[in-house]
């Protein structure tokens, strides 16, 4: 039975995780701060961890930085599970070694078991990929209607949202980058383009022009996920021909692709 240890001061959200977890079939340890996170880390030497960021005794990045640098426990699967889904959060627990981060109101306890099987499990994620390779591979050759392109550096989140979206009989292509991403939307036209405004390479603004420039995605549905909410942000996007705003840190993978249906219909 694989065992998952649970960092997070909020006892509503641990219960809600270690109920579900355990109805999955998982053993389920919890610690209520970072330091007895990490001591629980050292002692029960847990598959998996979802580490909280903002905690009394100990914050998130502080047991990273100790699990990193203990021999005994460095190799530990540490994933961040924060309600903070700003960019340079998320890229400050990725340089300080988490595997893996996850956005609270972005992604439902279901979603996070499944999350957490797809980490743990080598083969399964192997057979997965698999059968999405031939999907996607399927649908771009012969049954999807329509051809979605992420622009996305996190791989986690892009990974989640391609599994929707072929789910839901999408054709996907994935740009870990904006330059890459733009590379690929000159060469191929999409029918609809999600990109995150916070990227490597180019930022968002520079890939909305260059997207919207280029003769084979002009008329492309462009859907941007952004962490900012100010109206100047949001202008300056639809201006440089967003079709579709919205903030990362409440979409999830779902409301996605209920969001994308609705815009492909209106097409």
């Amino acid at each position: 039975m694989k065992k998952v240890l649970i960092i997070e001061d909020e006892e509503f959200i641990l219960d809600m995780y270690k109920i579900k977890f355990e109805q999955s079939g998982y053993s389920v340890e919890i610690a209520h701060n970072g330091e007895e996170g990490l001591e629980k880390i050292k002692t029960l030497k847990p598959d998996i961890v979802l580490l909280d960021l903002m905690m009394p005794k100990m914050d998130g990045y502080q047991v990273l930085e100790k699990v990193r640098v203990d021999n005994d426990i460095k190799n530990t699967k540490i994933h961040i599970l924060s309600n903070f889904g700003q960019d340079d959060e998320i890229k400050k627990s990725m340089a300080q070694g988490a595997d893996g981060y996850l956005v609270k109101s972005s992604i439902t306890p279901g979603e996070i078991v499944n999350y957490v099987k797809k980490v743990l499990s080598e083969k399964e994620m192997s057979v997965t990929r698999a059968k999405a390779g031939k999907k996607a591979k399927k649908k771009v050759n012969k049954d999807a209607e329509h051809k979605v392109l992420i622009i996305e550096d996190e791989t986690d989140i892009a990974e989640m949202y391609e599994m929707k979206l072929l789910d839901a009989g999408f054709a996907v292509d994935i740009a870990k980058n904006g330059a890459w991403g733009l590379k690929m939307a000159k060469k191929t036209e999409y029918d609809i383009i999600v990109m995150d405004m916070m990227m490597p390479a180019m930022n968002g603004y520079e890939m909305l022009d260059g997207i919207k420039k280029n003769s084979k995605n002009h008329k492309t549905l462009v859907v941007v996920l952004s962490n900012s909410a100010q109206d100047g942000d949001i202008k300056k996007a639809m201006k440089l021909g967003a079709t579709s705003y919205l903030l990362k840190s409440t979409i999830t993978p779902a409301k996605l692709v209920k969001e994308l249906g609705k815009l492909v219909k209106k097409k």
